[in-house]
């Protein structure tokens, strides 16, 4: 149980970051009508639409195992900066890792309470 709600904590704190607004670097149009502003480099990525932050779900794989996954295309080059076609290095705008880092400290507080038969 304490591993599907660290992966839970994780899904929610990610679709946390991503829905408040990092700020304003630059500004450009994509696929809807009204512009976006990207975040400024190293803090998790503004929304705009939504889909990054609904695609980010838990995912079992065993009674021991859950991942994080991400469903948008463009989830992990936002996590980890990419090269644009142009040939230039866009820094990443990382929020899972930053998620990852702040449920850890709950998430071993959870084993070593189980571990000493406390749950």
């Amino acid at each position: 149980m304490a591993v599907g709600k660290a992966a839970a904590d994780v899904q929610g704190e990610a679709s946390r970051s991503i829905a408040m607004n990092s700020g304003k670097y630059r500004e450009y149009y994509g696929r809807v009508e009204h512009p976006h502003w990207s975040s400024p480099p190293g803090t998790p990525p503004n929304s705009d639409s939504g889909i990054l932050a609904n695609s980010i779900m838990p995912q079992r794989v065993n009674a021991t195992t859950y991942l994080v996954v991400v469903n948008a295309k463009y989830g992990v080059p936002l996590e980890l900066g990419w090269m644009s076609k142009a040939g230039n290095h866009v820094p990443a705008r990382p929020f899972l890792r930053p998620a990852v880092e702040y449920v850890a400290a709950s998430f071993q507080a959870a084993v070593k309470s189980i571990l000493k038969g406390n749950n």
